[in-house]
């Protein structure tokens, strides 16, 4: 039996950098369609890639030829690891690590070579930036690609871009459904099925249903459900056209994490809790695309995607907060009080977006031509409501409870919250880009592109008590280069040079502040080198890259007066990353990842913060997944997450230690058609810390990840 991971292929799920596309996206549909030979004959023609991966639809049909990192997580890792969540699957990814919030800033929230990629999501090639937690049940595959990359994006991407590819339907006409139980008293069901509808059409169906607590975390509480019927007309055709929709809602007790003390994580049990059970988050979200695409002859084609989509979220919770009585090294931890913070808010988003492309390959006399050129049209919306925060700096609000012994049974003194303010923005954004990469010979191609975009937002706060309005708006025009050189010695090798650029707006979080109105946009640039060499006849690849990535004019505060923000700060990070993936022998198969990234501020208008570590940023992160085949019917993986010591602050005051964690799984086939799995997470019960938000010594909280967890899965197929 072929694991899960096996079935990516010789080159692999890439979980690494610049890996060959898995070959679980490249699977030839079975034959287990009722049709006739004819149909037969186009299941085998059919590949199966998911709704829009960027692999084919912007960066030229492999990664082999992409000249930055880049790095694809298919749903069959995502399945060996029982990894539910799109940051579970991201821990796949050197050089990303999680952040945590307050206020509206919270769902999913990482770092991406050092950099905030809050705004920097995408289902199908179009921005997803919604608060909300990402479920797995529907992906294909998470392609993230390294490195500045407006050419591909527009604005946001400083560190990157996360991809999510939706699952599509396809001729196999295999159905599944899995059962998932947990020692975190996870109760999980997905459905699969995929019902050919002729030889050119296929309907599919994608369910989620999930209740599950986090081990020794015991109040945090998830409860999500998610829907995910897409239909596909065309298939295989000239003429193709998919209609995909997600639903998916979670109703929570979130984690309020612990306190930090003297600049680390309070030396508290795991299970020690500083919200209260009062607490949730709840999200919904409705996403809703068509896309369509025509191919005049196998050189040139063109698509069009539409999307519509609403997202609605409520944020009622606690953080803990020390207030104006923040500990030192020298207090007692026995008399240590900690009061509760009530950062709430709820709102609702909208995006329009329709994006067209057109590709194109093409000879001009010696010289091999690919283009990729569109234009992009959206807007997106975003109301906020921020509502009354009782805390104050005396904790007198609700009872302070103790570090040592935190009680989350208090109680709220009010029923129902006030409005405090009203926070509504509407941001157009207007896009044209177009990238050649030209081959000159078998040896040596060379990629050239430029990018423009035009961003306004409109943005209105109202005081509902007082009925003030401030009104502010705010528009950028931005250009954004791209060139790289390519040297291809043989077909298993690739060197190349790359310089690539990003920017962020003012409005890039669809907010704006009197401070930040009438600031231009901030900008990045990334010089990156590296290599991809496939061994032993494809049996495996290894990838390495060393990059340099600026970013000019980060918003900082003057020093002089607090209340404006002014582009006067620079900050970069210098890194390098290895990658191997692929079978080292017939039974024995590896992804592994290493980055290593050094981030600075070079200049800030906080005199303190220069030359100090960029925030949550760990030197050193290692990721590796292994499997061993011993039978056709019995496999097992073993894999590691070592992230270095990072900080929580720009001014290296508060740290998070490193740590390394160790997960396993063994998975037997019962018959053709059952399948069981077993996984076991944090096998030594390491006690680590996942994330962290830090804003001053007294305002902050570290998330700790989860303790030992057993997952058994049960998988049929029909």
């Amino acid at each position: 039996m072929k694991s899960p991971l096996s079935q990516a292929g010789a080159l692999g799920v890439c979980a690494t950098s610049l890996l060959a596309v898995p070959a679980a996206h490249a699977e030839m549909a079975g034959s287990d369609s009722a049709d006739t030979d004819a149909s037969s004959d186009k299941l085998e023609q059919v590949v199966v890639k998911g709704v829009r991966p960027l692999i084919d639809d912007k960066l030229a049909g492999s990664t082999q030829n992409v000249p930055q990192s880049v790095t694809v997580v298919s749903s069959a890792l995502m399945s060996a690891q029982a990894n539910t969540r799109l940051e579970d699957a991201l821990k796949n990814v050197p050089g990303i690590t999680l952040n945590a919030g307050e206020g509206s800033a919270r769902g999913d929230t990482v770092n991406l070579r050092g950099f905030s990629a809050f705004n920097d999501f995408f289902l199908d090639g179009i921005r997803d930036a919604a608060v909300y937690t990402r479920d797995s049940f529907d992906l294909e595959s998470v392609e993230v690609v390294k490195g500045p990359s407006a050419i591909l994006f527009g604005r946001g991407s400083t560190g990157g871009a996360i991809n999510q590819v939706s699952k599509a339907p396809n001729l196999a006409g295999v159905d599944s459904v899995t059962a998932e139980f947990g020692t975190n008293h996870e109760y999980r069901a997905t459905t699969d099925i995929d019902v050919p509808l002729s030889s050119t059409a296929a309907f599919r169906f994608n369910a989620m249903g999930e209740s599950s607590d986090v081990a020794d975390r015991d109040f945090v509480k998830n409860r999500r459900w998610g829907l995910a019927p897409s239909l596909a007309l065309g298939i295989g055709e000239d003429d193709s056209l998919i209609v995909t929709y997600l639903h998916q809602q979670e109703n929570n007790r979130p984690d309020a994490g612990i306190p930090f003390v003297d600049g680390r994580p309070a030396p508290v049990p795991r299970d020690a809790y500083f919200g209260l059970i009062s607490d949730t988050v709840s999200t919904q979200d409705d996403i809703g695309t068509v896309r369509y695409k025509h191919d005049f002859n196998p050189d040139i084609s063109i698509a069009d995607t539409l999307r519509a989509a609403h997202y609605l979220f409520d944020y009622q919770d606690t953080m803990p907060n020390f207030g104006d009585t923040v500990p030192t090294a020298t207090t007692p931890l026995d008399s240590i009080l900690v009061g509760r913070d009530a950062p709430d808010s709820s709102g609702s988003a909208t995006n329009f977006d329709n994006q067209t492309d057109l590709t194109a390959h093409f000879d001009t006399g010696a010289v091999q031509h690919t283009v990729f050129t569109g234009i992009e049209v959206s807007r997106q919306t975003s109301d906020l409501r921020r509502y009354s925060n009782p805390f104050d700096a005396d904790n007198t609000w609700v009872p302070e409870t103790p570090l040592l012994d935190p009680n989350p049974y208090e109680p709220l003194p009010i029923d129902g919250k006030v409005i405090t303010s009203k926070q509504d923005t509407t941001a157009h954004s207007y896009s044209a880009y177009a990238t050649d990469t030209l081959g000159f010979g078998p040896y040596i191609d060379f990629v050239a592109g430029v990018r423009f975009d035009r961003f306004t937002a409109d943005y209105a706060q109202t005081n509902p008590a007082t009925g003030a309005t401030l009104n502010l708006d705010h528009t950028d025009n931005v250009a954004s280069p791209r060139a790289a050189l390519l040297f291809k010695p043989t077909p298993q090798q690739t060197y190349y040079a790359s310089f690539g650029t990003s920017f962020d707006p003012s409005a890039e979080a669809l907010t704006l502040t009197t401070k930040t109105a009438n600031l231009g946009p901030v900008k990045a640039k990334t010089y990156e080198v590296g290599a991809k060499n496939a061994w032993l006849n494809g049996m495996f690849s290894t990838t390495a890259a060393v990059f340099h990535t600026e970013v000019d004019n980060a918003q900082t505060n003057d020093p002089e007066n607090p209340t404006l923000t002014v582009l006067n700060g620079d900050q970069r990070v210098e890194g390098l990353e290895l990658g191997i993936s692929g079978y080292l022998t017939k039974q024995l198969e590896i992804v592994a990842g290493y980055t290593y990234l050094d981030g600075k501020t070079l200049s800030s208008g906080n005199p303190a913060y220069v030359g100090q570590a960029l925030p949550n940023v760990a030197r050193n992160a290692l990721n590796a997944w292994t499997e061993y085949e011993f039978t056709e019917q019995w496999e097992v993986g073993l894999g590691t997450n070592w992230l270095g010591a990072r900080y929580a602050d720009s001014g290296q005051t508060a740290t998070m230690p490193g740590y390394v964690v160790w997960n396993a799984m063994t998975s037997y086939k019962l018959s053709k058609t059952v399948f069981l799995q077993l996984n076991i997470n944090n096998i030594a019960n390491r006690l680590y810390y996942d994330n962290s938000y830090y804003t001053s010594p007294s305002e902050n909280h570290v998330i700790p990840g989860a303790g030992r967890t057993a997952k058994l899965t049960l998988r049929t197929t029909f």
